[in-house]
C-alpha cells in the first residue's frame, strides 16, 4: 500500500462533517446490516468471476455469428494491455482491438465513485520511478505528471498528485504515530536491530552485482544476474531473516506488513529476492520531493487508467471474454462470448497480445494441430494467486486522530488487514464533509483455494461485520459515522512471487511467444505493480511492430 519510509511535498489536514449537502443522494440498491444501531447499506459487486469460471466449460467450437479482422488482438484491458495499445499507437498501428470481460477497462486498477467521491478498487499508487523506468518516465511525461526537469536532470513532479502529508501512520499502543516502522515502546536491542535492517536495505539498494548491472530496479528484468543476489530467489524472506539474525517482533511484524502489502503473501511465503526487493528496488528521485515518495490519486491508478482510455475509446469490446485462441497458418482466430446476449462471435488477426492473467491462458490457447481439443498451456505454470478482499466505506466524517492527523495510509500493529487509505486525501479543501475510505484485506493467513472459498462463500453482511470490528480497534465509536460499505472480492488478486519463481526456469518459460500469440501482463515479473504491467504490455507491442516490419 504505500512506501516504507513517509515521504511527502506539502502538509494537508482534512477533517469530516457537514454531510446535510449530500446525505440524501446515495441510494443504494442493497441489504442494510443488520444489528447496526444505524442503517448501514452494504453491496457485494465484484470482478465478473461467474462468467469467467465458463471458460472451464468451453469446448472451443462455439457457434460463431461473424467473423472480423483487425491486425492485432489485444486479450485484456488492465494496464498490460493499455500499455501495448498505448505503444501501438504512439507507433503508428491503429488498427487493433482490445478485448475486456467486464463492463470497464483497468484491471486490478479499476476504480470507482459515489456523490462523496472516487475511489480505488485495488491499486492506488505509483512510486516515484526509478530512472531506468524508462516506459513509466515517458507516459507520466505525456501526461504531464512529470512537468520538466531541474540542472541535475532530476524530474518534476505536478504536487497535486505527489501524496500529500502526513502520508502514512501506525496504531501501537493505543495512538497513532508517524510513518509505518514500530517506533512506540521499543527496547534499546529492538531499537539497533530496525536499524540494522535498514542499513542493510540501502547497501542492496546500492549494490551492482558482477555484470555491472544494479542490483535490484524496477522492471525487474533489468536487474543483476549475479548469483550472489538471484540465489536469494531460493530461499523465503522469512529464512532470510532468520539467518541473518532478526528477531525482535516489531522488524518481523513490519517486514511480514511489507510482503502482505505487495505480494498478499506472508513471509514464509514470499522469496528473499522479492522480500529484498521491495525495499531496495525503489530508487526514484524528484526535484521538488524527498525520495520514496509515491504518486496518488482519489481513484487510485485508476487515474492512469482512464488516461491511457481515452484515446482507445473506439477500439475498446467492453462484456467480451476470448474464449479460445488459435494459431491457423500465419493468422490467429479468437473466439469471443458476448456476456451480455451470450452470443459468440470471432476475431482474425495477424497478432495477438495476451494481457490476461496466465492462469486464464490454460483455458484459452488451444494447440495448433488439435485447435478444437487441446490446450498449447496444459497447465498454468503452477502459478500461487492471493485473494484479497477490498471494501470502500463512505463516512460521514473522517475517523477520529487518536494522537496524529489522519493519514493517506492507516495502518493498525494489532490487524490482520492493511488498514485504509483515504480517497480524497489529495483534495485541497479545508471543507469539511463527508469521505471514502479504502480498506485492504489480504487473505494471507490461509492457503490461497481455501481464502478464495471462505472470500466468495461469506455474505456482505459477514464480511461487513468483520470490517467494521476491524476497524474499531483504531476507531471505536467509527460504526456510527459509516454510511455505506461497498465490497469487492478479488479471488486472484495479485500473484505471489514464491520461493524460486522470479529467477526460475517457470517465468522464462512465461515470457515464450507461441508463434504469432505474444504474451503481456505483471504475472511475468512474478510481482503485480503498475510498473511491472506496463513494462509488459510495451515489451510486447515493441515485437508486434518488429514483425509487422519484418
Amino acid at each position: 500500500m504505500s512506501t516504507p519510509i513517509s515521504r511527502a511535498v506539502f502538509l494537508k489536514v482534512l477533517a469530516g462533517c457537514g454531510i446535510a449537502a449530500v446525505a440524501g443522494k446515495l441510494a443504494l440498491d442493497a441489504p442494510y446490516l443488520k444489528g447496526s444501531k444505524e442503517k448501514i447499506r452494504c453491496r457485494m459487486l465484484g470482478p465478473s468471476s461467474k462468467i469467467g469460471h465458463r471458460l472451464r466449460q468451453a469446448a472451443g467450437n462455439e457457434k460463431v455469428s461473424g467473423t472480423q479482422s483487425t491486425r492485432v488482438t489485444i486479450i485484456g484491458g488492465g494496464i498490460a494491455g493499455l500499455s501495448a495499445a498505448w505503444w501501438l499507437k504512439k507507433y503508428g498501428v491503429n488498427d487493433f482491438i482490445i478485448l475486456e470481460l467486464e463492463k470497464e477497462v483497468g484491471g486490478n486498477s479499476a476504480s470507482g465513485s459515489n456523490p462523496y467521491g472516487a475511489f480505488p478498487w485495488g491499486a492506488h499508487y505509483v512510486p516515484i520511478p526509478n530512472t531506468e523506468s524508462l516506459y513509466v518516465r515517458q507516459l507520466f511525461e505525456e501526461l504531464k505528471i512529470i512537468q520538466g526537469y531541474n540542472a541535475a536532470g532530476e524530474p518534476i513532479y505536478d504536487e497535486l498528485m505527489l501524496c500529500h502529508e502526513p502520508q502514512d501512520r501506525l496504531y501501537k499502543d493505543g495512538a497513532f504515530h508517524e510513518g509505518l516502522v514500530p517506533k512506540r515502546g521499543l527496547q534499546t536491542d529492538e531499537s539497533a536491530e530496525v536499524a540494522r535492517f535498514f542499513e542493510l536495505m540501502l547497501s542492496f539498494r546500492r549494490a551492482t552485482g558482477s555484470d555491472g548491472k544494479q542490483a535490484f530496479t524496477i522492471p525487474l528484468d533489468l536487474s543483476s544476474q549475479d548469483q550472489n543476489f538471484i540465489a536469494l530467489d531460493s530461499i523465503s524472506m522469512s529464512q532470510w531473516l532468520n539467518d541473518n539474525n532478526f528477531k525482535c517482533k516489531p522488524i518481523l511484524w513490519y517486514v511480514n506488513y511489507c510482503c502482505r502489502d505487495d505480494y498478499g503473501s506472508s513471509t514464509e511465503n514470499v522469496s528473499a529476492w522479492a522480500g529484498i526487493h521491495y525495499f531496495a528496488g525503489r530508487r526514484g528521485t524528484a526535484a521538488n520531493s524527498e525520495p520514496n515518495a509515491v504518486l496518488t490519486w482519489p481513484q487510485g491508478n485508476g487515474f492512469l487508467v482512464e488516461k491511457l482510455k481515452a484515446p482507445l475509446k473506439g477500439c475498446i469490446r467492453n462484456n467480451l471474454m476470448a474464449s479460445a485462441v488459435k494459431q491457423k497458418g500465419n493468422k490467429v482466430l479468437t473466439t469471443c462470448l458476448h456476456s451480455d446476449t451470450n452470443e459468440y462471435s470471432a476475431i482474425e488477426s495477424d497478432f495477438v497480445i495476451f494481457a490476461a492473467p496466465r492462469y486464464v491462458a490454460a483455458h484459452v490457447i488451444k494447440d495448433q494441430k488439435q485447435p478444437d481439443t487441446a490446450h498449447t498451456h496444459s497447465n498454468d505454470f503452477g502459478l500461487s494467486y492471493a485473494p484479497w478482499m477490498v471494501a470502500n466505506i463512505s463516512l460521514r466524517q473522517l475517523p477520529d486522530s487518536r494522537g496524529l492527523a489522519p493519514a493517506w495510509d492507516n495502518v493498525s500493529y494489532y490487524s490482520d488487514s492493511l488498514g485504509y487509505v483515504i480517497s480524497n486525501h489529495q483534495e485541497i479543501s479545508t471543507r469539511q464533509k463527508p469521505t471514502v475510505i479504502t480498506y485492504y484485506f489480504p487473505l494471507s493467513q490461509m492457503q490461497p483455494k481455501a481464502a478464495r472459498q471462505k472470500l466468495l462463500q461469506s455474505t456482505e453482511e459477514e464480511w461487513s461485520r468483520i470490517i467494521i470490528e476491524d476497524l474499531k480497534g483504531m476507531h471505536p465509536n467509527i460504526e456510527k459515522d459509516i454510511i455505506s460499505i461497498d465490497l469487492w472480492p478479488w479471488g486472484h488478486g495479485l500473484i505471489r512471487p514464491s520461493v524460486g519463481l522470479i529467477w526460475g526456469e517457470t517465468r522464462k518459460r512465461m515470457k515464450e511467444a507461441k508463434g504469432n500469440i505474444l504474451f503481456a501482463h505483471s504475472d511475468m515479473s512474478g510481482m503485480s505493480n503498475f510498473e511491472e504491467a506496463q513494462y509488459h504490455g510495451v515489451e510486447a507491442a515493441k515485437m508486434v511492430l518488429e514483425k509487422l516490419e519484418s
